[in-house]
């Protein structure tokens, strides 16, 4: 089987595809490969490696990570159309599968996947069987539970541009956290339209969400709690090596401070000899452990680890815009994160990763539906005074995305069932800046 998914061609690995990859080879004897397609790929080609792939083997081919891609999207249909069986699994799968409601009402409304996928599987590998393969047209939505498979063959990722190519993996994954701990956090708040609509008098609306509200991962699979240490320790201690250490990983958990000091200790007294931990958090989890954060640095450094911030979750520079992202912090906060940062940066020094030109890609989400003028001279002076563009502010900001089934997605559609008004879809995307009103 392939698996095919989303791929950069960064050294990266994909943490949940390549466990199904390994689960399907270790525990159910189907050998299995992880495909990373990248954007522009050869059609033609890959049909060729497809055809030469699974000839004599069962056509039975998976998709996950998507990530927003028609092209993906089209890959499947036009394998469904030449007999094989598709399995959609990951995050969203039910969800993209099944379509945005009422879309039977609404021309424009995504449909969902039923028509190309045989198999929409959501949550972890372990509950997959054998027999699945063998039913159409159905649905398995596998609960969470801290018992789960985590076992990764690390050589098994391929990416695909116009050949296929062996992805040599640099930088791994570690899952502690299952979901977000700020999915938890139920809001209700009031959202004005889009600034494109501000001429449709088009009220404020209500809205609820669980975390922050363009997070349609929060709205699928919320949270499940850790893992801990012991299993976080057999994870790391799967991970290939370089030179006589670990290679770098990310560790999956959205509120890390506090477990990094236990892990640290763990890594000393188990000898494990590791280069780098990433980590992939929010600004009130490094604020609220502030005092902590020097000793456990001081203790990275002595073992010769480097911690790096590679995303914090700032998301945007504006009080006004952060509240409406339901992000849970403000500008304040912000500055003092940063500023915390900045002191420990002069003390650890490389120890301390967090910087753009040391390879941090921090959470910058413009343009937003609600951006104007005075919202963004606004932020723009704030960036400024801060100097957050020397070291904080990624090159690219990330438009924001509206998944079918954020929260946000709730939003737009409120706004298209009492307006004559629709906004276009792409793949599973709602265009937000592409209004029709008629």
């Amino acid at each position: 089987m392939i698996i095919f998914i989303h791929h950069t061609s960064e050294p990266h690995g994909i943490l949940g595809a390549q466990v199904a990859a390994t689960f399907f080879q270790r525990k159910l004897s189907v050998p299995t490969i992880v495909v990373g397609i990248e954007r522009n790929f050869s059609k033609e080609s890959l049909f060729h490696f497809i055809d030469q792939y699974y000839e004599g083997r069962e056509k039975v081919v998976a998709f996950s990570h998507l990530c927003g891609r028609k092209d993906l999207i089209e890959l499947i249909q036009e394998l469904k159309e030449k007999g094989f069986m598709t399995i959609l699994g990951g995050p969203q799968a039910i969800l993209d599968y099944e379509g945005e409601p009422e879309a039977e009402d609404y021309q424009n409304r995504f449909k969902g996947l039923k028509s190309i996928i045989d198999l929409s599987y959501q949550g972890p590998i372990d509950g997959f069987q054998l027999d699945h393969l063998n039913q159409a047209n159905k649905v398995v939505n596998q609960s969470w539970d801290k018992e789960i498979f985590l076992e990764v063959d690390w050589s098994n990722l391929y990416i695909f541009s116009n050949v296929l190519k062996k992805l040599d993996v640099q930088l791994g994954q570690v899952l502690n956290s299952i979901g977000c701990a700020y999915a938890n956090k139920k809001q209700t708040l009031f959202l004005p339209p889009p600034t494109i609509l501000q001429d449709q008098n088009v009220p404020e609306l209500e809205v609820q969400c669980n975390g922050c509200i363009f997070c349609d991962v929060s709205k699928d699979k919320g949270y499940h709690g850790s893992l801990g240490l012991d299993k976080v320790i057999t994870q790391i201690v799967g991970l290939p090596e370089k030179e006589g250490r670990k290679i770098p990983f990310e560790l999956i958990d959205e509120y890390p401070i506090r477990f990094l000091g236990s892990l640290l200790e763990k890594v000393k007294k188990e000898r494990i000899q590791l280069l780098q931990i990433n980590l992939v958090c929010r600004v009130d989890d490094i604020n609220l452990h502030a005092s902590e954060l020097s000793d456990i640095l001081s203790l990275a450094q002595t073992l010769g680890i480097r911690i790096m911030f590679a995303s914090i979750g700032f998301e945007s520079f504006n009080d006004q815009l952060l509240h409406y992202l339901c992000k849970g912090i403000c500008l304040d906060e912000i500055i003092e994160c940063v500023h915390l940062l900045r002191r420990l940066k002069g003390r650890f020094g490389n120890h301390l990763l967090f910087r753009r030109d040391e390879g941090a890609n921090h959470g910058f989400i413009r343009p937003t539906p609600w951006d104007n003028d005075e919202i963004l001279r606004d932020m723009d002076r704030d960036i400024f005074l801060h100097q957050f563009y020397e070291d904080i502010l990624p090159e690219y900001s990330t438009p924001l995305i509206i998944h079918h089934a954020s929260y946000l997605g709730d939003w737009i559609r409120k706004i298209e069932s009492m307006r004559e008004v629709t906004f276009n879809r792409e793949g599973t995307w709602i265009e937000w800046w592409n209004p029709f009103t008629s």
